[in-house]
């Protein structure tokens, strides 16, 4: 019998992830390994797998993110989604309800923020977001409290060609609301953009 390479044994497994059949999913990776320990990819691939055993939600929406982040940022792909993996000791659950109970707004409020219904309330005053948000970028923030206006404000900033920012403001998003389709459909868009 032939010896698989590492690409075709990249490919199983990646298969085998998507069916969410993880153990099969790792042997694989874990061959390829063996062919390139040094391969961050592989890596990166068998940590979300050995990950999707526990919280299979999240795993999968972090190697979604993972291949969208390859495609947009080729070079920082690997170090983004190890940062991200190394980040994850919080709690995701606590942080969606205070991001969804606007507590994180109240608590961080002070002179150099507004509100993000201010923020378009200044929008329709300047008559453009652009303009709005040009004005205010590197001396106000703009406190969100609610999924949908964070969405809102990225589908904003992209569609104003602020690509690069909405992808980094995206970027700890994907653990927070790994299944929501609007959030989907962002990275889409900024992938469209990008290309």
């Amino acid at each position: 019998m032939a010896k698989l390479t590492k690409e075709k044994l990249k490919a199983k497994a990646e298969d085998y992830f998507y069916k969410g059949e993880y153990d099969k999913a790792l042997h694989n990776f874990s061959l390829a390994l063996i062919e390139s320990p040094e391969d961050k990819e592989l890596q990166i691939c068998a940590v979300l797998t050995d990950m999707a055993s526990e919280n299979e939600e999240k795993a999968q929406a972090i190697y979604e993110y993972y291949q969208i982040t390859k495609e947009i940022e080729e070079e920082n792909a690997e170090d983004i989604i190890e940062s991200l993996i190394e980040s994850m000791d919080f709690d995701v659950d606590l942080l969606n309800r205070l991001l969804d109970n606007g507590y994180l707004a109240n608590e961080y409020q002070d002179d150099n923020s507004i509100n993000y219904d201010d923020f378009i309330q200044l929008v329709q005053d300047r008559g453009s977001f652009k303009r709005a948000y040009e004005d205010i970028m590197f001396s106000t923030k703009v406190l969100i409290n609610s999924k949908d206006d964070f969405i809102d404000f990225l589908d904003r900033l992209i569609d104003n060609d602020y690509v690069d920012t909405a992808f980094s403001y995206g970027e700890a998003a994907i653990t927070l609301f790994p299944k929501d389709t609007k959030l989907q459909d962002i990275f889409h868009k900024i992938k469209e953009k990008k290309s």
